[in-house]
């Protein structure tokens, strides 16, 4: 299954460029053998804010999602308007979770030559840290490993499947 995936991913990326805007697509996890293929999907927690969540792709599929000049917006089936994903200041040496809410979300997103997701130009800093028993999403660039959540905590980097 992972090699089916891989060989899917690596199709669309050598098939397409890099997308534009309206180019709609499905974030899944990569490079990470624990949790590879899992999908990204949106759980509400509040009012107008969504926790992100990685999940098993036996259960789930990942939200459609794509790139409004630089953020990362999500197309929730019933949701009137886009949710953004949002990154927090991240502390040196630290990583943050990541949420989404309604309208426009953090700039800086882009999908590169391979269709990973990059973030400031970094494809890595992904973190599935598990929060009331689920994995839900986190971001931070090299952090040490004292500042991080959970000794459960997995890196890995998001691919996208183009639409």
């Amino acid at each position: 299954m992972r090699s089916f995936v891989a060989a899917a991913l690596t199709f669309t990326g050598a098939a397409l460029a890099a997308p534009e805007s309206s180019t709609t697509f499905r974030l899944y996890v990569v490079n990470n053998d624990a949790i590879f293929g899992w999908a990204v999907v949106n759980a509400h927690i509040a009012a107008g804010t969504n926790a992100i969540q990685i999940q098993r792709p036996a259960a789930y599929q990942s939200d459609v999602s794509y790139l409004d000049t630089g953020s990362l917006e999500f197309d929730l089936k019933g949701a009137t308007i886009p949710y953004g994903l949002r990154v927090p200041e991240v502390p040196a040496g630290g990583i943050s979770q990541v949420t989404a809410q309604t309208g426009k979300g953090t700039e800086g997103f882009a999908l590169n030559a391979n269709n990973y997701l990059t973030f400031n130009g970094n494809v890595e800093g992904w973190w599935a840290c598990p929060v009331n028993d689920t994995f839900e999403l986190f971001y931070g660039v090299n952090p040490d490993p004292a500042n991080i959540p959970s000794p459960q905590c997995q890196s890995f980097e998001l691919a996208a499947e183009i639409l």
